[in-house]
């Protein structure tokens, strides 16, 4: 059982990031990720994505490096892998199944309950419908980050927001923790 990292050369929020995948199973991947200090919300689907300054972390771990090609060879080897052509399917079960736990409907286009995992990013705003945000909060507590292009999207997030935290109070939670994107109307 061995968790391997690739060279991070996917550029995103300024960083440069890598994969970070087993070759055996989830939780061997989860326990790897934690050791290293990569925080849960940079789970997706089948690996976890991790900047450039967390190589440190990921040697002290144990984990192994190699070249991409070989990376996506052992992940699909390994049987986790989600294939590109798979992934929406996935993310659109994985949000039905956690809307289903808060008695969410409609369900929302990506949305994740708990801090494993990231939803998909907002779409640029030329893309984007009107209304459309993504949301993420990790502390009941605290303030959700909202990226949204419009009035509209924050108005909905606002909203939206108010009714997850209904939903989670009656499931026993303190509020909303979690990720949610939605398309806009």
């Amino acid at each position: 059982m061995t968790v391997y990292a690739d060279t991070p050369r996917w550029p995103r929020h300024g960083m440069v990031w890598g994969h970070l995948i087993s070759d055996t199973s989830l939780a061997e991947l989860h326990s790897t990720a934690a050791r290293a200090g990569l925080p849960p919300r940079s789970f997706d689907l089948d690996h976890y994505d991790w900047p450039e300054r967390a190589r440190p972390g990921l040697e002290a771990a144990g984990v192994r490096f190699i070249d991409a090609g070989e990376l996506t060879r052992i992940l699909i080897r390994s049987g986790l892998r989600v294939r590109l052509r798979d992934r929406a399917g996935a993310r659109a079960r994985r949000s039905a199944d956690h809307a289903a736990q808060l008695g969410l409907t409609p369900v929302p286009r990506d949305l994740i309950v708990g801090l494993s995992g990231h939803v998909d990013p907002l779409p640029s705003a030329p893309d984007a419908l009107p209304g459309a945000f993504r949301m993420t909060r990790d502390d009941p507590s605290a303030p959700p980050r909202i990226e949204a292009h419009d009035e509209a999207g924050l108005r909905a997030a606002e909203q939206l927001l108010d009714h997850l935290d209904d939903l989670s109070r009656a499931a026993g939670q303190a509020g909303f923790r979690g990720q949610v994107l939605v398309d806009g109307s």
